[in-house]
């Protein structure tokens, strides 16, 4: 399965859209959907530091593979990019 979350504006905006997005669809599959609840948590923790006098953009996903799909227990692969870019000189 694959997951991804995106939002670009205020740090305190951003987090809400992110947050709701997250709480949004189907649950991974295990250990994905732990690494995608830690995605989470760690998105909330920074955007939440954050001072609301500029911009970010938000880009956040991961997905979960197998190494061979009829035998799972065989090997199971994660990735996992998670991307937050201050937008400096944003003008309104």
């Amino acid at each position: 399965m694959s997951w991804s979350v995106s939002a670009v504006g205020k740090p305190q905006a951003v987090r809400s859209s992110i947050m709701e997005q997250f709480s949004r669809g189907a649950k991974c599959m295990e250990p994905e959907e732990t690494i995608r609840q830690s995605a989470a948590s760690l998105l909330e923790k920074a955007l939440d530091s954050m001072t609301n006098n500029f911009a970010v953009k938000v880009l956040a996903s991961g997905s979960q593979s197998y190494k061979n799909y009829s035998k799972p227990e065989e090997g199971v692969c994660n990735s996992l990019d998670i991307k937050v870019d201050i937008l400096h000189g944003f003008v309104e």
